[in-house]
């Protein structure tokens, strides 16, 4: 048995804790409760929403979506698929039953507590000390650990969010991919009248309720009352850190660095990791290895389509072909390099006598 110290008492940490048997477990959280501050919308695909689910309760997962409208500078895209492929999760409530099946297993959970490196595997909270065999870092994208371990800080975005009274009138979710002073942004509609509208930058604007009235009005949703803002930073895409060191101090989530590059979440990333970690807490490191490699390469990939303007302004015109060829899968909202392929080959499904041309001018 190990006695490991996860450092954070967000998903990713409390996550790996409630997974973890025969082990030992203490989650460092600094913030007076597990769940604070809300930093992110927690929109999620099937794969996310339905190992969360499992292993949680069903309670954790709000409302699912089928249809999206986007908004580009080429026109705009309503794309409704089949069934519903993503889901807004409840948020603290994730992170409270999270704590919940931790502190189930015997594991301790400590609350304003914050962990700062003292060597190693040694971590100091305030004036005390604590040794460690193993330790999981997760303590986000402005992890103290990553910095003491690997050198140096990572490019950071910052998503800003509200909760937004609305009158929009349908359940669709909204992504505008032309803003002027963000990477995209998006309306999520809730229960009733109530919506999360966001946006994610690469620097602090001065005033985000004159975002958010721009927003408002290039998606055509009215915005009637801004409830709350919330939000946080998330690491740019592309600074990936070692998955470990020495098999004794293991990285995941934030402060590992893999997100999405188009919606920037991690939360996919977080729930194909923490298993594999968790066989690498018990002398596996190999396994998280590989997987962290194999996700790698396919954000790797995702990355690419997502590098230039127009290839983001053209991805609501492949969704939609693939939709339409019937080549959709409610697993591709989580990967997304899957769409990029599809999207190469729907066309020529669609278009047969491209496809004819395309076999003529190669028999020449």
């Amino acid at each position: 048995m190990s006695r490991v110290g996860v450092i954070g008492g967000g998903p990713a940490g409390l996550l790996v804790a409630s997974l973890t048997r025969d082990h030992e477990v203490v989650v460092f959280e600094e913030h007076p409760r597990v769940g604070l501050p809300r930093h992110c919308t927690s929109l999620v695909g099937r794969y996310t929403a339905s190992f969360l689910s499992e292993l949680l309760t069903s309670r954790v997962v709000g409302r699912g979506y089928k249809r999206f409208i986007f908004h580009t500078s080429l026109g705009d895209y309503t794309i409704e698929f089949g069934d519903e492929i993503a889901f807004y999760l409840r948020r603290p409530l994730l992170e409270e039953k999270l704590a919940e099946k931790a502190q189930s297993l015997g594991h301790v959970v400590l609350t304003g507590a914050r962990a700062k490196p003292g060597g190693l595997t040694t971590v100091r909270v305030g004036e005390g000390t604590y040794a460690f065999d193993k330790i999981v870092v997760a303590d986000g994208a402005r992890s103290e650990f990553y910095t003491f371990f690997h050198g140096g800080r990572r490019g950071l975005l910052y998503g800003v969010q509200a909760f937004v009274g609305h009158d929009s009138g349908d359940d669709a979710i909204h992504v505008d991919l032309s803003p002027r002073k963000a990477f995209f942004s998006w309306f999520l509609p809730l229960d009733g009248d109530v919506g999360i509208a966001g946006y994610i930058t690469g620097r602090h604007l001065a005033d985000p309720r004159i975002m958010l009235r721009s927003l408002s009005k290039r998606m055509r949703v009215p915005f009637k009352k801004v409830f709350r803002f919330f939000g946080g930073v998330v690491v740019e895409p592309g600074f990936i850190s070692r998955p470990h060191i020495g098999g004794r101090v293991f990285f995941i989530g934030d402060a590992l660095g893999l997100i999405k590059p188009f919606t920037y979440g991690g939360l996919y990333y977080i729930v194909r990791l923490a298993p594999k970690l968790v066989e690498a807490i018990g002398g596996k490191p190999e396994t998280y290895v590989k997987e962290v490699e194999k996700l790698a390469s396919f954000n790797r990939a995702e990355s690419i389509l997502a590098s230039t303007k127009t290839q983001r302004l053209l991805s609501p015109v492949f969704l939609k072909l693939v939709n339409s060829s019937g080549l959709f899968n409610y697993m591709d909202y989580d990967e997304h390099y899957k769409l990029a392929v599809k999207s190469i080959i729907s066309p020529l499904l669609l278009y047969p006598s491209l496809v004819k041309s395309i076999a003529e001018g190669l028999g020449k």
